[in-house]
């Protein structure tokens, strides 16, 4: 399987209307895609009027053959024409599961989350949950030394957070050399209990001397769900 990463930043103040423009335009016509939708959120840390969504594909073919057809729909047309103008930048990155079983718990290259399997379990539901995207950026060369330390420390270092884990991913298609962490909280204060926990696990000052010398740059999102139950698959509905 492949996770496709999508961005998208709006104007000021217009990410609400984006979400009003999906209600409008209604989820019939772009059913070959939502059936890979994960999740749509949007961001309250890290850039400001960002929508984050995250689609779980079988495979390139799987991602071409869905997203493509849609732009010949010709009921999507007026969607495209009043979405278009309010946002400022689109990026996608195409990400691949990390090969450690345990940081892969819901997507692993041959069995993963898909829409049918229903929310995962465990969550909060959306009106209190946090999603955390964290982005490790390695120097050049360096993601297999990356996943043998998670292995000899790293594990055990982030065992706290182990039940919060959505999964980790590495960069396919995109910057090269980054590795995607994937938590989801049940509200800010959760987080905080929990990586307290990880800073005291002796185990983790263990592994941050492991992974220094490869890291190159640290980066953190915190996401809440969109508002609308359709558009969050993968957890419980309020």
């Amino acid at each position: 399987m492949i996770l496709e990463h999508r961005a998208y930043t709006m104007q000021p103040g217009l990410h609400e209307r984006f979400y009003e423009l999906q209600v409008e335009r209604g989820f019939d016509a772009i059913k070959p895609v939502l059936d890979r939708l994960v999740g749509y959120f949007s961001t309250v840390s890290g850039p400001l009027e960002q929508v984050v969504h995250l689609y779980a594909f079988a495979s390139l073919e799987d991602w071409r053959d869905r997203l493509h057809g849609l732009y010949d729909v010709p009921e999507l047309l007026p969607y495209f024409e009043k979405v278009r103008p309010i946002m400022l930048a689109q990026e996608n990155h195409v990400l691949l599961p990390a090969p450690v079983d345990a940081l892969a718990p819901y997507f692993k290259p041959d069995t993963y989350w898909q829409r049918t399997d229903g929310p995962i379990p465990g969550a909060a539901d959306m009106r209190d949950l946090i999603l955390e995207e964290q982005i490790i950026s390695l120097r050049p060369g360096q993601l297999p030394k990356y996943w043998s330390a998670i292995e000899k420390c790293g594990l055990n270092a982030l065992s706290p957070l182990d039940k919060n884990r959505l999964g980790s991913f590495f960069m396919m298609v995109g910057p090269l050399h980054q590795v995607y962490h994937y938590w989801f909280f049940d509200g800010f204060d959760d987080r905080t209990r929990r990586l307290n926990a990880v800073h005291m696990n002796p185990e983790w000052a263990a592994f941050q001397e492991e992974v220094r010398p490869i890291v190159a740059r640290q980066e953190t999102k915190l996401m809440r769900p969109a508002p609308v139950a359709e558009m969050v698959p993968v957890f419980r509905e309020g």
